[in-house]
């Protein structure tokens, strides 16, 4: 059915691998803009036109995003795993109550916030990756801790949640900023760039560096071949935006100013999505643990989610 649901894959170099699913993740400068909300409804709405989807919840320490599914605290999930030497990571996937959609979750007392070894991580990754579903929905963490920016990275899709508000857009700013410089670091040494782009920063005034794209436009400028490559690589990630609680007309276009914005200071591609408009009936289901989606199918969500996602 993935057919159906036209998320635009974006360019990946000759000789790079892809993952065997769609992975989407949806993160975001701080908490309290929607992120478990949106991913779940994206989910839960990737699930109903036909498509088999994997929820991931990575929120390690804060995981609640079974709650929006009406479902208990998973009984297995990530941690185990972890504990685990031999057993894949789809062993500790349960089901939920809606056709088609999964639940991967560290909703449990063993992890304490961000205590994610490079390890660990590593492991986690590599499984998610090879795991044969349409799509998989990453529900990451608020803020720009390393191990949520590698899972943010790892996506196909990756969307940045905000709200119209002035302190939620300055910090989804800011998760962009970290998730550009996380990935110019992936790429920094294997292209032996890491002194030159040392001495550009250190010397960014004089050279004139302002923004992320004015590095990027340094390193090639200095580096030949390399810099061309490492725009290349930088280029085959793009940042995808969704404007939670709009109210305004104004809110409504506030993604695409951050989209015009973010391609000129970052340089690569940028989309915006589209917005959810604030929702009684969203908070009202939230109180009664379940999801607007499953309890409200008329609500205006239902059909700005399905303009989100085709």
């Amino acid at each position: 059915m993935k057919d159906r649901v036209q998320l635009a894959r974006p360019y990946i170099l000759r000789g790079t691998s892809r993952p065997h699913s769609h992975i989407i993740a949806v993160g975001g400068g701080k908490g309290g803009v929607g992120k478990s909300f949106l991913s779940s409804s994206l989910a839960i709405s990737l699930a109903r036109q036909g498509a088999k989807v994997l929820l991931c919840d990575l929120d390690f320490g804060a995981a609640n995003v079974h709650t929006y599914l009406n479902e208990p605290i998973p009984t297995i999930g990530i941690s185990d795993f972890l504990k685990s030497e031999d057993k894949p990571i789809s062993d500790f996937v349960v089901g939920t109550q809606i056709s088609n959609l999964f639940l991967l979750s560290c909703a449990d007392d063993k992890f304490n916030g961000f205590d994610l070894d490079p390890v660990s991580k590593s492991r986690i990754m590599a499984q998610l990756y090879r795991l044969n579903f349409d799509y998989i929905v990453l529900d990451l963490s608020a803020g720009t801790h390393e191990s949520t920016l590698d899972f943010f990275l790892l996506a196909e899709t990756p969307i940045v949640a905000l709200t119209p508000e002035p302190v939620s857009i300055e910090n989804a700013y800011k998760f962009m900023k970290a998730a550009f410089y996380r990935r110019l670091k992936r790429f920094e040494r294997q292209l032996e760039l890491k002194t030159l782009i040392s001495d550009l920063m250190e010397n960014k005034e004089r050279v004139g560096i302002k923004s992320p794209k004015d590095l990027l436009d340094a390193i090639e400028l200095h580096a030949d071949d390399n810099g061309q490559r490492l725009r290349d690589l930088m280029q085959t990630f793009s940042f995808h935006f969704v404007v939670n609680q709009a109210r305004t007309h104004q809110d409504y276009q506030l993604g695409l100013s951050i989209q015009s914005v973010a391609r000129r200071y970052f340089g690569v591609k940028s989309e915006y999505l589209g917005h959810l408009e604030y929702d009684n009936a969203v908070w009202q289901c939230l109180r009664k643990q379940t999801h607007v989606l499953l309890d409200a199918p008329q609500s205006q969500t239902y059909g700005l989610l399905f303009n989100i996602i085709r």
